[in-house]
């Protein structure tokens, strides 16, 4: 969930994981049903919600797949970077749906990808800081 919200009914903080549990009982068409630690029953607008993925990945972000695959319906090579573009389609337990530039829908696990950091920087790299913090 997206921002922080309180009522009568409960409350829900920002980032805190829900559930969705049905069709929303006040606009079915644009908000859904969804549970919190402190708000049994919240209808939620679409737009304040964000899938939870495995690995923490989420949709829009940069990731690097970790060895070669080929199939009928695409490759993708080792260190190509590509985008989460949502659940996996076999397995939403273990794998996020993405996107490479021969593969449009690759069910990955999450254990081959790695997220893409800026200035081509990947986990675990040894860094040397270099300058002040006024930068």
């Amino acid at each position: 969930h997206s921002g922080d919200f309180k009522d009568a009914n409960g409350s829900v903080s920002d980032g805190e994981i829900g559930e969705v549990i049905g069709r929303s009982t006040s606009d079915p068409k644009a908000m859904v049903l969804c549970k919190f630690a402190n708000f049994q029953e919240f209808n939620v607008a679409e737009s304040k919600l964000e899938l939870e993925l495995p690995g923490g990945y989420r949709i829009g972000d940069s990731v690097i797949h970790s060895g070669d695959f080929k199939d009928a319906n695409g490759s993708v090579s080792d260190g190509e970077i590509g985008e989460v573009i949502g659940r996996s389609t076999s397995d939403p337990k273990a794998m996020v749906l993405c996107k490479f530039a021969n593969f449009q829908e690759f069910n990955v696990a999450e254990s081959k990808l790695e997220l893409e950091l800026p200035g081509g920087y990947r986990i675990g790299d040894s860094v040397i800081h270099s300058g002040d913090f006024k930068d």
